[in-house]
């Protein structure tokens, strides 16, 4: 894949862990999702399972540890790291720093999801204690959140701290859909910091990145790289992300 110079993509929303929540059902799916994932360009995938009250970090872990060998085996050319999507609640902060709920990739960044309907101040809120508990939230699909869609919220919550991931396939909308048109304007305002697939199952929430992929490539110039790998890379390496705007 060269597209404008860009050579692989990074994900950093993945549910490639088998039989731990709504993702990979088994190991089988697990190399199914990263080979296809492959296929389309990219070569680095964060795994974050949802924060499921039995699932331990330790798990995690060493399920990773399996499907990472079977992917040497088959020879895909995808590096795997450890991360989890953290459904925000009161007791979120101290289950990161016991290590209970990890980061993305051993930095100090996080993937946090809110319920859809949340109210911006408890969104607001969250984010104030997620940043001066030194973490760096990065939202999950900042789509969904219908409160983030007035005024100049999601500048206000930028300004606290925060970063905003979107999902490919909610730019596949046709030209009626207001969701779509919300979100390629976001992208082309500079809000957004991460493209990811969220992908889930290969028959449901597949890894689909070639539609969104086709109309970044015609409307988004500087911020392309950043977009698709570069600040997913960084979040990797644990190094800061500048804003777009």
């Amino acid at each position: 894949m060269n597209m404008k110079g860009i050579e692989s993509l990074t994900d950093i929303h993945a549910h490639i862990i088998y039989g731990v929540d709504d993702g990979a059902r088994t190991p089988k799916e697990s190399l199914k999702l990263i080979s296809m994932a492959a296929e389309q360009g990219i070569k680095k995938i964060i795994a974050t399972p949802h924060t499921v009250p039995e699932l331990t970090s330790d798990e995690i872990a060493e399920k990773l540890n399996i499907i990472k060998s079977k992917v040497k085996e088959e020879n895909i050319d995808c590096k795997l790291y450890t991360g989890q999507e953290i459904f925000y609640s009161e007791k979120a902060i101290e289950n990161l720093k016991s290590g209970k709920y990890l980061t993305l990739a051993d930095s100090e960044y996080i993937l946090v999801e809110f319920d859809p309907g949340s109210s911006y101040g408890y969104i607001k809120m969250a984010t104030r204690d997620l940043t001066f508990a030194g973490f760096i939230p990065i939202f999950a699909h900042v789509e969904r959140y219908q409160c983030l869609q007035k005024d100049d919220r999601l500048d206000e919550i930028r300004d606290m701290g925060a970063l905003f991931q979107m999902n490919y396939t909610s730019l596949n909308g046709g030209v009626f859909n207001k969701n779509t048109a919300w979100c390629k304007a976001k992208i082309k305002e500079g809000y957004i910091s991460f493209m990811a697939t969220d992908m889930h199952r290969t028959d449901m929430r597949k890894p689909d990145t070639k539609k969104a992929l086709n109309w970044l490539c015609r409307y988004v110039n500087d911020d392309l790289s950043k977009l698709v790998c570069d600040n997913a890379n960084k979040v990797i390496e644990n190094k800061q992300i500048e804003w777009s705007r």
